[in-house]
């Protein structure tokens, strides 16, 4: 359904409005895929699906075409499971984040290069999730 902006007491337009984001949980420790799910569902996010096993996850991640895949950045298979990821669904954001939550490094659809960001907080994490969505819509 369509929101209407108003300015200055007039109707300036109408836009659609966005669903959450959709995110799908991939090769994260059970305790850190646990929190992240929480953290996520505080932030609005919609956690579409998780799934550890790295074929089955580009199969599903192909299928649903998520705005965003989370990985564990501590392992050394996220990489090559990153690109193979972004293969199946070119459209999709590849979130990579650590156990520690000290680093996130994010690889927006179309092989931009990697944003290595320090210290993410659920708001930095919801903002590159949201901005995923846009870049997603306006392509």
């Amino acid at each position: 359904m369509p929101e209407r902006l108003w300015r200055d007491g007039a109707p300036a337009a109408m836009v659609p409005r966005m669903a959450a984001p959709r995110v799908l949980l991939g090769n994260l420790e059970p305790v850190v895929r646990l929190g992240m799910s929480a953290v996520l569902a505080d932030e609005g996010i919609a956690v579409i699906g998780e799934e550890t096993r790295p074929q089955a996850l580009v199969l599903l991640a192909g299928r649903l075409r998520p705005d965003a895949v989370v990985l564990d950045l501590d392992r050394l298979e996220s990489r090559e499971l990153g690109d193979r990821l972004r293969s199946a669904a070119p459209d999709t954001t590849v979130v990579f984040w650590t156990r520690d939550e000290h680093v996130m490094v994010v690889i927006g659809p179309g092989g931009e290069e990697p944003r290595r960001i320090a210290d993410p907080a659920p708001d930095e994490l919801r903002s590159e999730l949201v901005r995923s969505q846009v870049e997603r819509v306006e392509r």
